[in-house]
């Protein structure tokens, strides 16, 4: 009768335990998408940046020209075709959140280069110091409401981001960065 009781007292504890640890397990789970999520709006958030600011240029290989009366700047060469253009961006977004992002922009091809009006720009936005947390998730969607840091004045901006699940890559922006009021 001792060793039925020890052995009852043995499970009772493992079953608690695992109840504990099933408990830890879900946490965890909800806050790895949360940081996931930061995480794909901050690499979207620094392609965009890297987009508009032309890529990287290589010595040199800046070259401006006129075009309808505007300004223009070829595209650094890691980005001067639509082809590694999509590629980049699709690091971070679903291919047709890529294609309109680029429609966007109004990029032009000159020369077999994209080339896009010359701009200076900036944000004090830190998307990698961001907070996100899932308002709304069905099968292969999330949306999350994310805070982000603006510059070190204490105060925040948040942005709803969707996601989704696409096949063979992992999760993608599907829908842009909504400034939320």
């Amino acid at each position: 009768m001792k060793k039925f009781w020890l052995l009852s007292i043995t499970l009772l504890l493992l079953l608690c335990s695992a109840c504990e640890q099933s408990e830890i397990a879900e946490v965890t789970k909800s806050e790895v998408q949360s940081v996931k999520a930061v995480e794909i709006a901050a690499n979207w958030a620094a392609t965009a940046s890297l987009v508009q600011a032309g890529g990287v240029y290589a010595e040199g290989e800046y070259k401006r020209f006129n075009y309808k009366g505007k300004t223009y700047r070829y595209m650094a060469s890691q980005l001067d075709t639509k082809k590694e253009m999509r590629a980049e961006l699709e690091k971070s977004v679903t291919k047709k959140v890529a294609k309109q992002f680029m429609k966007d922009q109004n990029f032009i091809k000159q020369k077999r280069r994209l080339a896009q009006v010359e701009a200076d720009g900036g944000s004090l936005l830190q998307w990698s110091e961001a907070t996100a947390i899932e308002v709304k998730s069905k099968k292969n969607k999330s949306v999350f409401e994310v805070r982000v840091p603006v510059g070190y004045t204490g105060t925040f901006d948040t942005f709803t981001v969707t996601y989704e699940y696409v096949r063979k890559l992992g999760w993608r922006i599907s829908k842009l960065p909504e400034y939320k009021k």
